[in-house]
């Protein structure tokens, strides 16, 4: 007997099997949770991980939810409201709770966002996943389920440390800082510096930045106004300048004595005397002219309609003044925003094909939708620009989650996260820039031909994304995010990175799974009022394409952020 005691205690412990529960709609919090359970020495069963091809998934997830130590049941606005399996489900799982001896923990309601516990529910106590200590309560009590269970644990595993390959990945293509260095004379030319491929930035004699691409000029103003996006450890240190030299007095009366030797002397030239006597005026109105002199202005008709960064309005041949020409906003255009230092990149307006005949119900119909001009975000907002909007007492704080920390520098290039509809709505207006339609959005992320992806049709691959977790999880990734613009082959047709992967971003519209139907056809907003908001792009373990459409309530979630749009004429 003891022989038989010793060996029991000696075989190896297995990890709890939890069962997750859940809507279609919530499968993108699922995965979340899902990820989150696995890291944290649990077996989570989710059927969109869990199934193989080819297997009945009316008889596996029974089987499932049967062999299960817990259950969590996700709940949300959509799987509360929500008839089909997912109710079956839940019966599934009150039935085998009800074999269970009394005190067992075996069925933990889980809010992902705020709804009401159905009745069937009410007698067992929920943990609300949205709260700041929701995964600390869980994994409290599915540690107690395992402690009522043989040979069962739940043990975090071994601290894991970034790869030296995603070190280098990060390294090599974090975003270039932008430096201003002013020149000491102010006739010399600041050295155009590269911010990215096609794209120049440097500033003029009178302080101006001056922003090139694709052959076009924009004057975005006065650099003192630009607030850079730094780390905190930076600080702008004033420039020494070198005192002014004296005069040399004896020159100068030299030079004034000289100068006006040769000025009487011309002017005792008879040729110079004649030029000075004033013209006769004639008296007869009729017979009057005015005679153009060297100094009068081309008459409007002569100048060029179209202008290059090179050309110059010349008032005559031998005026030396020149005139900065309008740029002329092509595909590869960009600008600078003043409030927070996004570069943005422009969209041209033009007809585009949105939606997708082949793809789920509310992606459908494809359809042609014309749209206006508009400047987008190249990547997503950055922690470091969010957080000087919370600084600023306009942004609320998004939520701490343990080790990643927003006001931490370490983490300031990668993009925010855990903010609300509400709260991504507040920054756009912050920095005079609004939210983009469903539509804005799609466009810059797919163009005009109806491609799959930003890149084109091919294969969604870590080459072009960071989707798939393609990065690999650990406490410097937190979600296994990626700082922004990390992946320029994923670029869309007009600039635009991140547009799949990364964070969910957040768009204007409300939700509607008829709207394509019965949208304008020019410059659409969304239906007027809506219980969703919706988000594109998917993030950093989806499988997303330009059109994937999710509708949340709009609230923070932990893969949530956004980007933001400028009209090109307010």
């Amino acid at each position: 007997m003891t022989e038989h005691f010793d060996t029991l205690s000696a075989a190896p412990k297995r990890p709890l099997k939890v069962f997750l529960c859940h809507a279609s709609a919530d499968k993108p919090k699922v995965r979340e949770l899902y990820r989150t359970l696995k890291r944290r020495g649990v077996q989570p069963w989710l059927d969109a991980e869990d199934l193989i091809p080819g297997q009945n998934w009316e008889v596996e997830i029974p089987k499932a939810i049967l062999s299960s130590d817990a259950i969590i049941i996700c709940l949300t606005p959509n799987s509360v409201d929500k008839e089909g399996y997912v109710q079956k489900e839940i019966k599934f799982a009150l039935d085998k709770a009800m074999e269970m001896p009394e005190g067992r923990i075996f069925l933990i309601p889980a809010k992902l966002e705020e709804c009401d516990l159905p009745f069937s529910l009410k007698q067992y106590q929920a943990v609300n996943l949205y709260e700041k200590d929701g995964y600390t309560k869980l994994m409290k009590a599915l540690k107690v389920r395992a402690s009522q269970l043989e040979r069962v644990t739940v043990e975090l595993p071994k601290s894991r440390e970034i790869t030296t390959e995603f070190k280098k990945v990060v390294e090599e293509k974090k975003p270039p800082e932008l430096k201003r260095d002013k020149p000491e004379n102010k006739d010399a030319e600041t050295p155009v510096k590269s911010l990215d491929k096609g794209v120049d930035v440097g500033d003029d004699a009178s302080g101006n930045l001056i922003v090139t691409g694709s052959s076009n000029v924009i004057n975005i103003g006065n650099l003192e106004n630009l607030v850079p996006v730094a780390s905190k450890s930076e600080k702008l240190q004033p420039k020494k300048t070198k005192a002014p030299r004296k005069p040399n007095t004896a020159i100068i009366v030299a030079l004034i004595g000289l100068s006006g030797t040769i000025i009487a002397a011309l002017l005792g030239l008879p040729s110079i005397q004649k030029w000075l006597s004033p013209a006769p005026v004639s008296t007869e109105l009729a017979t009057a002219t005015i005679t153009l002199t060297s100094q009068s202005i081309i008459p409007p008709k002569t100048i060029e309609p179209s202008w290059t960064p090179t050309e110059f309005i010349t008032p005559s041949s031998t005026s030396t003044k020149a005139f900065t020409p309008a740029p002329t906003l092509d595909i590869g255009s960009t600008m600078i925003s003043e409030k927070d230092g996004m570069v943005m990149v422009y969209v041209p307006e033009s007809s585009f094909i949105m939606g997708d005949d082949n793809g789920y119900s509310h992606e459908k119909p494809a359809h042609n939708v014309f749209l206006d001009a508009f400047w987008i975000d190249r990547t997503e907002v950055s922690n470091g620009q969010y957080v000087n909007c919370v600084n600023a007492g306009v942004c609320a704080p998004p939520v701490y989650r343990g080790f990643y920390d927003v006001f931490d520098s370490k983490y300031i290039d990668y993009p925010i996260v855990d903010v609300t509809w509400h709260d991504a709505n507040s920054y756009c207006e912050w920095v005079n820039r609004r939210l983009p339609t469903e539509a804005e959005w799609e466009k810059a992320a797919r163009g005009i031909d109806g491609r799959t992806y930003p890149w084109g049709n091919g294969d969604l691959s870590c080459q072009f994304a960071n989707a798939l977790e393609c990065v690999p999880w650990s406490r410097e990734a937190f979600y296994n995010l990626a700082p922004v613009g990390s992946y320029p082959n994923g670029a869309s047709p007009y600039g635009a990175l991140d547009m799949i992967g990364n964070v969910w971003e957040w768009v204007e519209d409300w939700y509607d799974e008829t709207y394509y139907a019965q949208s304008p056809e020019a410059n659409p907003h969304g239906p007027l009022t809506g219980k969703y908001r919706l988000l594109r792009g998917g993030s950093s373990y989806d499988n997303a394409r330009a059109v994937t459409r999710l509708w949340q309530a709009p609230e923070r979630w932990a893969s949530f952020g956004f980007r933001c749009v400028k009209d090109v004429n307010p």
